[in-house]
């Protein structure tokens, strides 16, 4: 046995143990005689009682069962710790004393189920107490089973037996399993030695084949070396039957951000998949469910249906394909996704809604998804034939209902669309000159029907709108040039003016800062910063009329008023006309309100500008909107009849004699008449609302609006298409705390958990339009009022007090995983430089597409991009939560008190740790470490070892500390006497 410490005090223990043994005190008596030495207080481990006894009870061949009593009796009396003890019984190396082994195993047995600890001195060193006896038994197994059975086998077989017992004990005793674990992070060379000794063991156990193994070793030597946190202590996560949060979640990204890229929606769905505990397979399957009820509720709407066909066949195989590919789902050299096959056979399950899916577009839905998955080889063709026999069965007794938006198959409208884009980018980034003839009949041609609508949504989707409107956008130049030439023909002025309608009715759509570049210096990007009204951002008429030019005014309204008014009898240029028609329509309308012209001079004059070029109406429209938009009331009514001059149907003669103009018609009434709407709303009735891009139009109060909506949701059970334009729209009227306030206002009024279930889901579906500044309102205005307020803590009850708490963690992790897919600083190139890194994506597509059988061709396509890893926090959601912890630390402060608020910060933790896993810790690194402490003392039925182990950074020396000391109150909180 090693040599202890000798000190004085030391002496006089041993001395007066020699005594005690001499005269054979009882337990009783030692107690009464220790007292002399050690005064109250004062523990037994600052002078190494527990290895004085020990070393005096080992001395013979057999163990002093005597002194062992003192010991006994110092355990039971404080005097000494059960960590001191385990370690000092773990150095006794004497294997060859088998009766002093089985009286220490004996001793062992009589206390493991007790030991914990009683002072902050000895939370920090049972953690190695329980690794050395540990390590300790499993020595003393490994010696009895060498010496068996050349040595007395019955009594090595009761050695071995008994040290299973006590190592079988130890780890199915979550405490000292825990305290293990926490060894193994402070010590992994210990750890490892362990480990080794277990290796040892089984090897030779399967080398002795006469030996008969006792009950339970070989699981028990199993869970020792595979001590991985969610193998000795599992949450349990209980996945939930009816999913909401998807379906709500995609219909919210295909609004605000339909080209998000594959990063970005990768990482949404995967911080889903978390949080809920979906599988991989269940991920895909409710992603795909999710877009075939929003592709359903788009059939109405060709350019919504376009976007969601686009969205749903083209975008989402790329998502799983890249989700199978970071995420290491399958072996690589598997042919294919065991989860993917698994999510078609749910989806199959869906009948429902695939027959009318299938019905309104045409097609058979789930075949048009598959195609793409086998060209990725995500899925063999061997699948694909058996999911078509599956689907085609049912698919032939399906009847075909109304026509819906997109007239036929719709996702060959978007399978054609593609090679149709691909086709005018490639034509517009060739030589205009040679293409310019041709470039304007594909654009006359692609503007009838739904082709546009469907050529934006595919380039939309993938990513390639800003390239589109790029190329538009040096194409529309060129055409500038060409009809400012002297004799150019009207086909260059319409080529201009086509050109220029879809640009403003892109912009329109999607915003400037979607598609146009910060210093773009092209007539139409000028003329759109200057002059366009869009978004409900209105620019002042004064300034729009301080682009004009005084003379060419005089000469555009001289030529104007002739009957007989064409370009070729001026000079002026297409841009010239298009700056200076606002001072043109000015005067037109001033002169109009004086009474020097009629209103069928108006009409006359305001036809021949919309004839001449539609963009000319355009152009003229944002100023009269503008006006419209500063002037009284009283002065509406002939600028708006104005404008709804342009809006007037095209006659038969326009459309017969002037070129192309029923195209040009189709795009410019959209563009005014949007225009319109923003200044002068047209009047509903209080129960419709009419939605825009951008913005609603409804006599209903705010409040009113967003409980139909609520209502609508709990009707139908998803979130519809409309619906997420109104809500958009309330988040940017209202601001964020008055959306999330009413929302969670909504959500605790329900009562059953499903229910509370799928409005949890959909709010946090609805906060992603802006998922920070949302969060940043929950948590730092909407918590603290439910926290303090002296009436809504009545709300705090189960199961609302759950629900809101993790609607806040679902809203911090979605913060977190947005906050590090957002925030890389992105350098604005000029659009050249645009151009060519979106040629070398539209390369590697074409190379994947060429080589699709090929893994090389994959691996490139992802070499660009990777799953970002978890982070640190960033501001706003760092000082949120710090805001969040402190509010906590002051309500958990009431040692022992149980109330709606602690019970509610207990859940709002055990949601961190479920719905975080391995980034729980990010979130947690804030809290202050005496929450959980008090908590424990509060609410000790509410812990279990797998909480607390999941609360700190057990890879710091500070969180094994603060696990150990929560550990060892949980532990005493449980001995504790009834």
């Amino acid at each position: 046995m090693d040599a202890s410490k000798t000190t004085s005090k030391t002496s006089s223990l041993k001395a007066l143990i020699l005594k005690a043994w001499r005269e054979r005190w009882t337990d009783i008596q030692w107690g009464i005689n220790i007292k002399t030495i050690l005064p109250r207080g004062v523990s037994g481990d600052l002078y190494n009682l527990a290895d004085c006894i020990l070393q005096q009870a080992m001395v013979g061949c057999g163990a002093n069962q005597l002194v062992i009593s003192y010991l006994k009796h110092s355990l039971a009396s404080h005097l000494v710790s059960y960590a001191a003890v385990l370690q000092r019984i773990a150095k006794f190396d004497a294997f060859h004393k088998p009766h002093c082994i089985l009286s220490l195993l004996e001793f062992l047995e009589s206390f493991l189920d007790s030991v914990t600890c009683r002072g902050k001195m000895e939370e920090e060193i049972l953690a190695y107490a329980v690794s050395s006896i540990i390590l300790w038994l499993l020595q003393v197994y490994h010696y009895s089973l060498s010496k068996y059975p050349s040595s007395n086998p019955i009594q090595s077989q009761e050695l071995l037996e008994k040290s299973t017992t006590l190592l079988n004990s130890i780890v199915n005793t979550d405490f000292l399993l825990a305290m293990f674990y926490l060894a193994k992070q402070n010590d992994p060379e210990e750890y490892d030695e362990v480990t080794k000794k277990c290796q040892e063991i089984t090897a030779f156990m399967m080398m002795n084949t006469q030996f008969k193994a006792p009950l339970h070793i070989h699981e028990t030597l199993q869970k020792i070396c595979n001590m991985s946190i969610d193998k000795i202590a599992p949450l349990n996560i209980k996945s939930e039957s009816l999913p909401h949060s998807l379906q709500a979640l995609i219909a919210i990204n295909v609004l605000a951000t339909p080209s998000m890229d594959l990063q970005q929606l990768s990482s949404q769905l995967l911080m889903i998949q978390r949080i809920k505990g979906y599988s991989l397979s269940r991920l895909y399957c409710e992603l795909i469910r999710a877009c075939f009820i929003s592709l359903n509720d788009s059939c109405k709407d060709s350019c919504r249906q376009a976007v969601w066909a686009a969205f749903t066949f083209l975008r989402v195989p790329q998502v799983i394909h890249y989700i199978h590919n970071t995420s290491g789902t399958s072996n690589k050299d598997a042919e294919h996704s065991m989860e993917v096959v698994e999510a078609f056979e749910k989806l199959l399950q869906s009948t429902p809604l695939l027959d009318i899916v299938d019905t309104k577009n045409c097609c058979n839905s789930v075949i048009c998804l598959l195609e793409p998955l086998v060209k990725l080889n995500i899925i063999s063709e061997t699948h694909l034939s058996y999911f078509k026999q599956k689907r085609e069965t049912k698919d032939i007794k399906l009847q075909k209902l109304e026509p819906t938006a997109l007239q036929g198959c719709v996702p060959s409208f978007i399978t054609r669309a593609e090679p149709t884009l691909a086709g005018i980018l490639k034509t517009m980034g060739g030589d205009f000159h040679k293409t310019q003839e041709s470039l304007y009949a594909m654009l006359c041609q692609i503007v009838g029907g739904t082709t546009l609508d469907t050529i934006l949504a595919v380039a939309l989707v993938e990513g390639k709108l800003k390239l589109f409107v790029s190329r538009l956008i040096m194409f529309n130049e060129f055409a500038l040039l060409a009809a400012s030439e002297k004799g150019a023909s009207p086909t260059k002025a319409y080529t201009f003016d086509i050109s220029f309608l879809i640009l403003c009715s892109i912009v329109q759509e999607h915003g400037v800062e979607a598609v146009l570049d910060d210093n773009g210096d092209s007539f139409f990007e000028q003329w759109v910063r200057d002059c366009m009204v869009h978004k409900g951002v209105h620019k002042s008429p004064e300034q729009i009329l301080q682009k004009c030019d005084p003379q060419i005014v005089d000469i555009f309204l001289h030529h104007l008023s002739a009957p007989d008014f064409d370009f070729k009898n001026t000079n002026l240029k297409p841009h010239d006309l298009c700056l200076n028609v606002s001072g043109v329509v000015k005067e037109i309308l001033f002169a109009w309100e004086q009474g020097s012209i009629t209103p069928g001079d108006v009409k006359r004059m305001l036809d021949s500008l919309r004839q001449k070029m539609a963009s000319l109406a355009v152009c003229a429209s944002v100023w009269l909107c503008s006006y419209i938009n500063v002037v009284h009331q009283d002065a509406f009514l002939k600028p708006i009849n104005m404008v709804q001059l342009f809006l007037a149907p095209p006659t038969e003669i326009e459309l017969s004699q002037i070129e192309n103009f029923k195209e040009r018609t189709i795009l410019m009434g959209p563009i005014i008449r949007k225009m319109q709407y923003d200044v002068y709303p047209p009047s509903v009735p209080k129960t419709k609302v009419i939605t825009f891009s951008h913005n609603i139009i409804s006599r209903q109060p705010i409040l009113e609006q967003l409980q139909t909506v609520w209502e609508d949701i709990k009707i139908r059970g998803h979130l519809q298409i409309d619906a997420t334009h109104i809500i958009k729209s309330l988040l940017n009227t209202a601001g964020p705390v008055w959306f999330v306030t009413n929302l969670v206002k909504e959500t605790l009024k329900y009562r059953y958990q499903e229910d509370l279930d799928r409005s949890v889901d959909v709010v946090l579906a609805m906060l992603h339009l802006d998922i920070e500044r949302c969060t940043e309102a929950l948590l730092l205005h909407v918590l603290p009022q439910y926290l303090y307020n002296a009436k809504l803590c009545e709300e705090l009850v189960e199961p609302q007090s759950s629900i809101l708490a993790k609607l806040s963690v679902y809203c911090i992790y979605a913060a977190l995983e947005f906050s590090n897919c957002n925030k890389v600083p992105v350098s604005r190139k000029r659009r050249h430089d645009d151009t060519e890194d979106m040629e070398a994506l539209c390369t590697a597509n074409k190379v994947r597409r060429l080589n699709d059988n090929s893994s090389d061709s994959n691996s490139m396509y992802y070499s660009q991009q990777q799953i970002v890893a978890p982070g640190l926090l960033k501001e706003p959601l760092q000082s949120a939560l710090e805001m969040v912890y402190k509010l906590f630390s002051q309500l958990a402060a009431k040692n022992g008190e149980v109330t709606p608020q602690t019970h509610f910060i207990l859940q709002f933790l055990i949601y961190v740790v479920q719905c975080g896993q391995e980034r729980a810790q990010i979130v947690l690194q804030k809290m202050p470490s005496e929450i959980v402490p008090t908590l424990i003392k509060a609410l000790p039925d509410n812990f279990n070892i797998g909480l607390i182990l999941r609360l700190y950074d057990l890879s710091t020396p500070h969180g094994r500390r603060d696990t150990a000391r929560d550990l060892c109150l949980l532990r005493n909180m449980r001995l504790r006497p009834d």
